[in-house]
């Protein structure tokens, strides 16, 4: 008999072993782990945008470019001009730039070095440097670089660090210098993510396991907790290692995530644990508990798998690594909560120990027991109250936004806008069934030029026609009056044959071999996505009306990574829908009650309308960060409510009225509840210390959304399941 009882801890005992093994094996796998925050990867995979800006770019090249701004010197004096042009030089020779275009270069190369009052004149006599290459009070000028990043996660940095090597000369000289650009930004991105991630986990790691030692009061429970939060980090981890991914800036936060959804489940176990001890051996104790634990245990972590997993519906690659992640790593939470959490146990000897969250559940339960139906009302009102309050969510997709507003780049975004050039282009592309240096082109061309500059958003439009205008005044000798278009189609082509390699590359840049696709880059100093966006349906307006034989159409990767996070949003909140039908029939299934499946949904949906309404109260926009709070909600929220179910439906089974097993059922599991709600806030909130913002947001809502879904749990739990029965 005793030999039979022992096959099964001997089962057990092994799978900790194993468990222990594979964990320390991905330990040294996540050491490893790089972080990836390519622009690629955040576009979306509409195979025909993604065909387009293909097609873009081996006609073209690359979009992506950084502005090195200067100015705090007098910018035509021969010194300043040498000093930029020494500049110019090194840019040039950065590995992954294609092409420089400054003052420093027009310089160079149109005036051999020398003459600064000539270069003035040609600078300011004309609009063809204003707002791209020189501010309008001639005080700032700016240098684009043109970049074109390898496919490997540190080129934007190592990029990024050769251009501030590139010019820190100037800074010593005396220059103010800003560098501003996409590929800018997702170096601070990626820098400072990284950075945060390492900070904020221990801090989450730290702050959960405060307040459960307080709650708890063993040291030993606290580490057996601890030790399956770990584990289940380290899995996930590894696992993601070991299948070639990356961590990115969304997936920064999993590690702080999954520590805490794990330490929920642990809790539970270890409670039931602890309030059995009272009265039976650890053995004894330890084997009901997880018989207690498993179903319940097993329905929380599914549904809050599936919360995560629908994310996977989403077209962003980084999303649905997320989302998939995420879910493994909850399904990885469940062996080692179940199978090593218990074997840590009975190896620890851990005491017996009354929870003081106890008392206060009780005394919950015995207040909404008097007045159930007061609670439901309560509640009916406070959804309604939140749900008209969600409209005013403003969706958002500015990645500028995710910094600090004190920060480097932030400020020198701002900076630059101000005063010169853009931070990124929309890409307009147009074919003609003529030439472009045939005049019949150049009104069509003009006009749509004209409609894109009177857009507030947009700083500067590169034109070939305005080039065919210079080029037209460099023949004529340089007189303002000179800058017009050619009288004919055959001056036109003359000057363009006429070119040099620098020029000829110039116009390579804006117009195809052919001469019958032409490239407009409207240059925007607007992060605002609202603006931006505006700015791409009037222009989609426009090339709708072009006149016969001429179409276009716009590109860019800003403007696929803009419609990607508003597709990403939209397509989150229908599959939050989707996600909302599965969970209640899983718990209905495994509850075997569709009457208890439909009353776990108002518990479990109730926190995400109120969290909701928190972010429109509060300014939060819904963003590629912000739109996984729903999903995680919902997930994470229905833990408590299934352990609160599941020992409701074995009172009633022991007999006894509805009053009486939800009393008894908020007894067993509600400290439980509270223990591990606190602990997994405070390991949230604690995220609210970080200074990147999606993270900072992401702790401040989902610690939220415990809370709320804990009262949820307390109070419209036990009123739903008695709200027909008549108080005694």
């Amino acid at each position: 008999m005793a030999a039979a009882g022992s096959q099964p801890m001997s089962w057990r005992r092994a799978v900790a072993v194993a468990l222990v093994a594979l964990t320390a094996a991905a330990a040294v796998a996540a050491s490893r782990m790089r972080v990836d925050n390519r622009l690629e990867r955040w576009v979306d995979t509409d195979p025909a945008e993604a065909k387009r800006y293909h097609e873009f770019r081996e006609q073209f090249g690359s979009d992506e470019f950084v502005v090195v701004a200067l100015s705090g010197v007098p910018l035509f004096d021969a010194e300043v001009l040498d000093a930029m042009v020494a500049a110019q030089e090194r840019l040039e020779a950065v590995p992954g730039v294609t092409r420089v275009d400054s003052l420093a270069a027009v310089y160079r190369d149109l005036y051999g070095g020398e003459d600064p009052e000539a270069l003035e004149a040609e600078a300011t006599s004309t609009p063809f440097y204003r707002g791209l290459l020189l501010s309008g009070d001639s005080k700032v000028t700016a240098m684009l670089v043109e970049v074109d990043p390898v496919a490997e996660p540190q080129a934007r940095h190592r990029i990024v660090s050769d251009l501030r090597r590139a010019v820190a000369p100037l800074e010593a000289q005396g220059f103010s210098v800003e560098l501003v650009g996409s590929t800018v930004l997702v170096d601070a991105l990626d820098e400072l993510s990284r950075r945060e991630a390492l900070r904020t986990f221990p801090a989450a790691l730290v702050a959960s396991m405060l307040v459960l030692a307080l709650l708890v009061r063993s040291w030993r429970g606290m580490a057996v907790a601890a030790a399956c939060s770990g584990a289940t980090v380290l899995l996930t981890l590894g696992l993601m290692e070991v299948t070639g991914r990356e961590l990115h800036m969304m997936s920064s936060a999993l590690p702080s995530l999954l520590w805490v959804l794990a330490l929920g489940n642990s809790v539970h176990v270890l409670q039931r644990y602890q309030r059995l001890h009272e009265q039976h051996s650890v053995d004894d104790a330890v084997s009901e508990a997880v018989a207690d634990a498993t179903l319940p245990g097993t329905l929380a972590t599914l549904t809050t798998a599936l919360g995560f997993l629908s994310l996977v519906t989403a077209d962003m690659a980084p999303v649905r690594e997320v989302g998939l992640f995420a879910a493994l790593g909850l399904a990885l939470s469940l062996p080692v909560n179940l199978v090593l959490g218990p074997e840590l146990i009975r190896l620890l000897r851990v005491p017996a120990r009354r929870s003081v969250a106890r008392a206060g559940a009780q005394w919950s339960a015995r207040t909404v027991l008097r007045r159930p139906r007061l609670v439901l009302a309560v509640a009916a009102l406070v959804t309604v109250v939140a749900a008209a309050m969600i409209p005013r969510i403003r969706v958002a997709s500015n990645p500028l936004a995710f910094l600090p507003s004190g920060h480097e780049v932030t400020r020198a975004y701002r900076s630059t806008g101000a005063k010169i050039a853009g931070f990124y282009s929309l890409e307009v592309v147009i074919q003609t069934d003529v030439p472009w240096t045939d005049p019949r082109v150049w009104p069509v061309v003009d006009g749509l030029q004209a409609r894109l500059e009177a857009s507030p958003v947009v700083a500067k439009v590169v034109s070939p026609l305005d080039l065919l205008r210079k080029l037209r005044q460099w023949q004529r000798g340089f007189g303002p009056s000179d800058y017009a278009l050619p009288a004919s189609r055959e001056e036109a082509e003359d000057l363009v044959a006429a070119l040099d390699g620098r020029g000829r590359q110039l116009v390579d840049r804006l117009v195809t071999g052919d001469g019958r696709t032409l490239r407009l880059s409207a240059i925007v100093n607007e992060m605002d996505e609202g603006s931006f966006l505006e700015l791409v349906a009037a222009t989609r307006q426009a090339l709708a009306q072009l006149p016969g034989g001429v179409n276009g159409w716009v590109t860019g990767m800003v403007l696929r990574l803009v419609e990607a996070q508003q597709d990403l949003v939209s397509s989150q909140l229908r599959s939050l829908g989707f996600a909302c039908v599965v969970i209640f029939v899983v718990i209905a299934f495994g509850l075997r009650s569709w009457r208890l499946g439909l009353l776990s949904l108002p518990p479990n949906v109730l926190p995400v309308i109120v969290i909701f309404a928190l972010m429109a109260v509060a300014g939060i926009p819904l963003d590629a960060a912000t739109v996984m709070v729903a999903s995680v909600t919902l997930g994470i929220s229905v833990d408590n409510n299934i352990h609160l179910l599941t020992d409701f439906r074995r009172e009633r089974w022991l007999g006894g009225s509805r009053r009486l097993a939800a009393g008894r059922a908020v007894d067993q599991v509600g400290a439980a509840m509270v223990v591990t709600t606190a602990t997994t806030c405070i390991g949230f909130f604690s995220l609210c210390l970080s200074a990147f913002v999606p993270i900072r947001e992401f702790g401040f809502l989902v610690g939220s959304a415990m809370l709320i879904g804990l009262a949820a749990d307390l109070w419209m739990g036990p009123a739903l399941l008695t709200a027909t029965e008549d108080t005694p």
